[in-house]
Protein backbone atom coordinates (compact mmCIF):
# COMPACT_ATOMS: atom_id res chain seq x y z
CA UNK A 1 0.00 0.00 0.00
CA UNK A 2 2.58 2.44 0.91
CA UNK A 3 4.68 1.89 -2.54
CA UNK A 4 1.28 2.42 -4.16
CA UNK A 5 1.01 5.97 -2.17
CA UNK A 6 4.17 6.93 -3.86
CA UNK A 7 3.80 5.54 -7.21
CA UNK A 8 0.16 7.75 -6.69
CA UNK A 9 2.14 11.17 -5.60
CA UNK A 10 5.20 10.53 -8.37
CA UNK A 11 2.62 10.54 -11.01
CA UNK A 12 0.84 13.91 -9.17
CA UNK A 13 -2.65 11.89 -8.76
CA UNK A 14 -2.37 12.91 -4.64
CA UNK A 15 -3.14 16.58 -4.32
CA UNK A 16 -0.96 18.37 -1.72
CA UNK A 17 -3.09 20.73 0.27
CA UNK A 18 -1.62 24.12 -0.06
CA UNK A 19 -1.10 26.82 2.84
CA UNK A 20 -2.95 29.55 4.11
CA UNK A 21 -1.21 32.79 3.88
CA UNK A 22 -2.14 36.29 5.38
CA UNK A 23 -2.37 37.40 1.33
CA UNK A 24 -5.59 35.24 1.50
CA UNK A 25 -7.19 37.09 4.30
CA UNK A 26 -6.01 40.99 4.30
CA UNK A 27 -7.52 43.71 3.00
CA UNK A 28 -11.92 44.11 2.63
CA UNK A 29 -14.40 41.82 2.50
CA UNK A 30 -18.32 41.88 2.33
CA UNK A 31 -21.38 40.27 2.36
CA UNK A 32 -22.85 39.67 -1.58
CA UNK A 33 -26.40 39.74 -0.19
CA UNK A 34 -29.05 40.01 2.96
CA UNK A 35 -27.21 42.27 5.83
CA UNK A 36 -24.43 44.48 4.73
CA UNK A 37 -21.11 43.56 6.62
CA UNK A 38 -17.98 44.72 6.09
CA UNK A 39 -14.84 43.74 7.37
CA UNK A 40 -11.09 44.98 6.61
CA UNK A 41 -8.04 43.13 8.04
CA UNK A 42 -4.28 44.65 7.94
CA UNK A 43 -1.82 41.96 8.61
CA UNK A 44 1.61 42.12 10.26
CA UNK A 45 3.23 38.68 11.12
CA UNK A 46 0.81 37.20 13.68
CA UNK A 47 -1.02 40.76 14.41
CA UNK A 48 -4.45 41.61 13.26
CA UNK A 49 -6.16 45.28 13.47
CA UNK A 50 -8.55 46.87 10.84
CA UNK A 51 -11.89 48.05 11.13
CA UNK A 52 -15.73 46.84 10.61
CA UNK A 53 -18.81 48.61 9.53
CA UNK A 54 -22.23 47.82 7.93
CA UNK A 55 -22.86 50.89 5.38
CA UNK A 56 -19.75 52.87 5.76
CA UNK A 57 -20.68 56.24 4.76
CA UNK A 58 -22.86 55.92 8.68
CA UNK A 59 -19.87 56.48 10.62
CA UNK A 60 -22.04 55.71 13.65
CA UNK A 61 -21.38 51.85 12.09
CA UNK A 62 -17.39 51.65 12.12
CA UNK A 63 -16.07 49.93 14.80
CA UNK A 64 -12.81 48.33 15.33
CA UNK A 65 -10.75 44.96 14.34
CA UNK A 66 -8.23 43.64 17.01
CA UNK A 67 -6.84 40.15 16.84
CA UNK A 68 -4.51 37.34 15.43
CA UNK A 69 -3.17 35.43 12.58
CA UNK A 70 -2.24 31.68 12.72
CA UNK A 71 -2.97 28.46 10.48
CA UNK A 72 -6.77 28.31 11.47
CA UNK A 73 -7.04 31.98 10.11
CA UNK A 74 -8.02 35.60 12.00
CA UNK A 75 -9.27 35.05 16.00
CA UNK A 76 -10.51 38.66 16.53
CA UNK A 77 -13.03 41.00 18.52
CA UNK A 78 -14.74 43.99 17.04
CA UNK A 79 -14.61 46.98 19.52
CA UNK A 80 -17.67 49.09 18.78
CA UNK A 81 -17.42 52.39 20.19
CA UNK A 82 -19.72 55.67 22.16
CA UNK A 83 -18.92 59.17 21.46
CA UNK A 84 -16.69 59.45 24.11
CA UNK A 85 -14.63 56.46 22.74
CA UNK A 86 -15.70 54.44 25.53
CA UNK A 87 -16.45 50.68 24.33
CA UNK A 88 -19.99 49.64 23.85
CA UNK A 89 -19.89 46.34 23.36
CA UNK A 90 -17.69 43.79 21.84
CA UNK A 91 -18.02 41.02 19.32
CA UNK A 92 -15.94 37.99 19.43
CA UNK A 93 -15.33 35.94 16.05
CA UNK A 94 -12.99 33.79 13.89
CA UNK A 95 -12.24 34.25 10.04
CA UNK A 96 -11.54 31.29 7.82
CA UNK A 97 -10.75 31.17 4.19
CA UNK A 98 -12.65 29.15 1.90
CA UNK A 99 -12.06 28.61 -1.51
CA UNK A 100 -11.81 32.20 -2.35
CA UNK A 101 -14.71 33.36 -0.14
CA UNK A 102 -14.12 34.12 4.09
CA UNK A 103 -16.66 32.61 6.50
CA UNK A 104 -16.86 34.65 9.30
CA UNK A 105 -18.44 33.03 12.40
CA UNK A 106 -19.02 34.72 15.87
CA UNK A 107 -20.96 35.43 18.30
CA UNK A 108 -22.34 39.48 18.85
CA UNK A 109 -22.36 41.13 22.29
CA UNK A 110 -24.78 43.69 21.21
CA UNK A 111 -27.98 44.06 23.14
CA UNK A 112 -30.21 41.14 21.90
CA UNK A 113 -26.97 40.01 20.23
CA UNK A 114 -26.83 36.29 19.49
CA UNK A 115 -24.66 33.84 16.98
CA UNK A 116 -23.91 35.09 13.46
CA UNK A 117 -22.29 33.10 10.26
CA UNK A 118 -21.48 35.24 7.64
CA UNK A 119 -19.94 34.28 4.40
CA UNK A 120 -17.70 37.60 2.36
CA UNK A 121 -16.34 38.08 -0.62
CA UNK A 122 -13.66 39.71 -2.60
CA UNK A 123 -15.69 42.93 -4.68
CA UNK A 124 -15.25 41.24 -8.55
CA UNK A 125 -15.14 44.99 -9.48
CA UNK A 126 -11.38 45.68 -8.06
CA UNK A 127 -10.71 48.74 -7.16
CA UNK A 128 -11.89 51.93 -8.36
CA UNK A 129 -9.40 53.77 -11.08
CA UNK A 130 -7.77 56.37 -10.26
CA UNK A 131 -5.32 58.26 -12.16
CA UNK A 132 -2.30 55.97 -11.27
CA UNK A 133 -1.63 52.16 -11.74
CA UNK A 134 -2.95 50.35 -8.86
CA UNK A 135 -1.66 46.97 -7.82
CA UNK A 136 -3.88 44.06 -5.88
CA UNK A 137 -4.84 41.09 -3.91
CA UNK A 138 -5.51 38.46 -5.40
CA UNK A 139 -2.71 38.96 -7.83
CA UNK A 140 -3.62 40.26 -10.85
CA UNK A 141 -3.23 42.40 -13.52
CA UNK A 142 -2.45 45.83 -12.39
CA UNK A 143 -5.54 48.20 -12.86
CA UNK A 144 -4.41 50.73 -15.45
CA UNK A 145 -4.56 54.52 -14.42
CA UNK A 146 -7.11 56.87 -15.69
CA UNK A 147 -6.89 60.53 -16.49
CA UNK A 148 -9.11 62.49 -14.63
CA UNK A 149 -9.40 64.73 -11.27
CA UNK A 150 -11.92 66.96 -9.76
CA UNK A 151 -12.44 69.62 -12.43
CA UNK A 152 -13.66 66.53 -14.99
CA UNK A 153 -10.93 64.68 -17.64
CA UNK A 154 -7.82 66.22 -18.89
CA UNK A 155 -8.73 69.23 -17.00
CA UNK A 156 -5.87 71.31 -15.24
CA UNK A 157 -5.52 70.60 -11.54
CA UNK A 158 -6.05 74.56 -10.57
CA UNK A 159 -3.21 75.91 -8.56
CA UNK A 160 -3.62 75.51 -4.74
CA UNK A 161 -4.24 78.81 -2.30
CA UNK A 162 -3.92 78.15 1.40
CA UNK A 163 -7.71 78.87 2.82
CA UNK A 164 -6.34 80.60 6.22
CA UNK A 165 -4.50 80.15 9.12
CA UNK A 166 -2.87 76.20 10.33
CA UNK A 167 -4.18 75.37 13.84
CA UNK A 168 -1.05 76.01 15.96
CA UNK A 169 -1.87 73.39 18.37
CA UNK A 170 -4.26 70.70 17.50
CA UNK A 171 -6.53 68.65 19.65
CA UNK A 172 -8.26 65.66 19.22
CA UNK A 173 -11.68 67.49 18.52
CA UNK A 174 -10.38 69.45 16.15
CA UNK A 175 -9.63 65.94 14.11
CA UNK A 176 -12.59 63.64 15.36
CA UNK A 177 -15.69 63.55 12.78
CA UNK A 178 -15.89 62.61 8.68
CA UNK A 179 -13.54 64.46 6.44
CA UNK A 180 -14.56 64.43 2.60
CA UNK A 181 -11.96 64.87 -0.42
CA UNK A 182 -11.10 63.99 -3.81
CA UNK A 183 -14.68 65.09 -5.83
CA UNK A 184 -18.30 64.19 -5.46
CA UNK A 185 -20.08 61.31 -6.61
CA UNK A 186 -19.30 57.56 -5.87
CA UNK A 187 -15.38 58.24 -6.43
CA UNK A 188 -15.18 60.41 -3.54
CA UNK A 189 -13.59 59.52 -0.24
CA UNK A 190 -14.56 59.77 3.35
CA UNK A 191 -11.96 59.65 5.98
CA UNK A 192 -13.45 59.14 9.16
CA UNK A 193 -11.57 59.58 12.92
CA UNK A 194 -13.19 58.34 16.09
CA UNK A 195 -11.97 58.08 19.34
CA UNK A 196 -10.95 54.64 20.44
CA UNK A 197 -10.41 54.65 24.23
CA UNK A 198 -7.59 56.76 24.69
CA UNK A 199 -6.25 57.02 21.19
CA UNK A 200 -7.42 57.72 17.59
CA UNK A 201 -8.48 55.18 14.64
CA UNK A 202 -10.36 55.26 11.75
CA UNK A 203 -10.96 54.35 8.00
CA UNK A 204 -10.90 55.44 4.52
CA UNK A 205 -13.53 54.28 2.00
CA UNK A 206 -14.05 55.29 -1.36
CA UNK A 207 -17.13 53.73 -3.35
CA UNK A 208 -18.79 52.56 0.26
CA UNK A 209 -19.60 49.43 -1.06
CA UNK A 210 -16.34 48.28 -2.43
CA UNK A 211 -14.55 47.25 -0.17
CA UNK A 212 -11.26 47.57 -2.08
CA UNK A 213 -11.61 50.92 -1.71
CA UNK A 214 -11.15 50.69 2.19
CA UNK A 215 -8.54 50.93 4.75
CA UNK A 216 -8.11 51.01 7.86
CA UNK A 217 -6.61 54.04 9.81
CA UNK A 218 -4.15 54.20 12.80
CA UNK A 219 -1.08 54.86 14.64
CA UNK A 220 -2.57 58.58 15.03
CA UNK A 221 0.15 61.11 16.99
CA UNK A 222 -0.80 64.96 17.56
CA UNK A 223 2.45 67.50 17.40
CA UNK A 224 1.56 70.61 17.86
CA UNK A 225 0.55 71.69 14.66
CA UNK A 226 0.84 68.24 13.05
CA UNK A 227 -1.35 65.76 12.55
CA UNK A 228 0.09 62.06 11.97
CA UNK A 229 -1.32 58.58 10.75
CA UNK A 230 -1.07 55.99 8.32
CA UNK A 231 -3.10 54.43 5.99
CA UNK A 232 -2.75 50.26 5.71
CA UNK A 233 -3.08 49.50 2.28
CA UNK A 234 -3.58 45.64 2.39
CA UNK A 235 -5.04 44.63 -0.82
CA UNK A 236 -4.80 47.31 -3.31
CA UNK A 237 -2.19 50.42 -3.45
CA UNK A 238 -0.98 52.77 -5.87
CA UNK A 239 1.97 52.17 -7.32
CA UNK A 240 3.81 48.70 -7.50
CA UNK A 241 2.61 46.87 -4.48
CA UNK A 242 -0.50 46.26 -2.78
CA UNK A 243 0.99 45.77 0.93
CA UNK A 244 2.14 48.87 2.92
CA UNK A 245 2.14 51.63 5.48
CA UNK A 246 1.27 55.33 3.46
CA UNK A 247 2.53 57.81 6.19
CA UNK A 248 0.68 60.82 6.32
CA UNK A 249 1.38 64.32 7.40
CA UNK A 250 -1.40 67.36 7.78
CA UNK A 251 -2.35 70.58 9.33
CA UNK A 252 -5.55 72.11 10.02
CA UNK A 253 -7.30 74.93 9.15
CA UNK A 254 -10.64 76.60 8.35
CA UNK A 255 -12.21 73.34 7.57
CA UNK A 256 -9.47 71.83 5.75
CA UNK A 257 -7.06 69.24 6.28
CA UNK A 258 -3.98 69.65 4.19
CA UNK A 259 -2.07 65.91 4.06
CA UNK A 260 1.11 64.97 2.15
CA UNK A 261 2.08 61.13 2.35
CA UNK A 262 5.09 58.69 1.75
CA UNK A 263 4.91 55.46 1.45
CA UNK A 264 7.30 53.31 3.95
CA UNK A 265 8.89 51.42 0.80
CA UNK A 266 9.45 54.13 -1.39
CA UNK A 267 12.01 56.95 -0.58
CA UNK A 268 10.94 60.49 -0.21
CA UNK A 269 10.57 62.84 -3.10
CA UNK A 270 13.81 65.27 -3.54
CA UNK A 271 13.46 68.79 -3.10
CA UNK A 272 11.86 70.78 -5.77
CA UNK A 273 11.07 74.19 -5.74
CA UNK A 274 7.27 75.07 -6.64
CA UNK A 275 5.32 78.10 -7.93
CA UNK A 276 3.94 80.69 -5.54
CA UNK A 277 0.71 79.15 -3.88
CA UNK A 278 2.47 75.50 -4.50
CA UNK A 279 1.66 73.39 -1.78
CA UNK A 280 2.17 69.34 -2.35
CA UNK A 281 -0.49 66.75 -1.04
CA UNK A 282 -4.48 66.80 -0.87
CA UNK A 283 -6.95 68.46 0.98
CA UNK A 284 -9.93 67.04 2.76
CA UNK A 285 -12.80 69.46 3.93
CA UNK A 286 -14.49 69.18 7.32
CA UNK A 287 -14.94 67.59 10.17
CA UNK A 288 -18.56 66.67 9.98
CA UNK A 289 -19.85 64.89 13.40
CA UNK A 290 -19.72 61.56 13.00
CA UNK A 291 -23.64 61.48 14.17
CA UNK A 292 -24.30 63.63 11.26
CA UNK A 293 -23.98 60.71 9.00
CA UNK A 294 -27.01 58.26 10.40
CA UNK A 295 -28.75 57.09 8.46
CA UNK A 296 -26.69 56.90 5.10
CA UNK A 297 -27.70 53.48 4.00
CA UNK A 298 -29.34 51.64 0.70
CA UNK A 299 -32.50 49.65 1.04
CA UNK A 300 -30.66 46.81 -1.02
CA UNK A 301 -27.72 45.34 -0.48
CA UNK A 302 -24.96 45.42 -2.89
CA UNK A 303 -26.68 48.73 -3.75
CA UNK A 304 -26.80 49.21 -7.27
CA UNK A 305 -25.07 51.60 -9.55
CA UNK A 306 -22.74 53.12 -7.05
CA UNK A 307 -19.73 52.02 -8.96
CA UNK A 308 -19.01 51.49 -12.63
CA UNK A 309 -18.34 47.75 -13.23
CA UNK A 310 -14.75 47.06 -14.45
Amino acid sequence: MKAFVIFLVALGFVQVAVAQTADDYRGGWRTDKGEAHTYEFSIRGDKVRGIYCTYCADATTLAFVDGSFGADGIVFVVTHVKANGSSAYQDKATARFDHGKLIVAGSSGAPGGGKFVRTLIKDPRGPDAIPVIVSVLPKGPPVPAVKINRQGAGAPSPRYIQPGPWKSQLTEKDVIGVWLGFGTGAPKQYFIIKKVGNKLRGMVCGTCDNPYTMAALDDFEIQGDTLKFNILHEDWGDGELPTFYKHVTAHVGWNEMRCTTAADHQPPPPPRPGPPGFVPGFSLEGPISVEATAGNEWSEWPPKDTSPPR
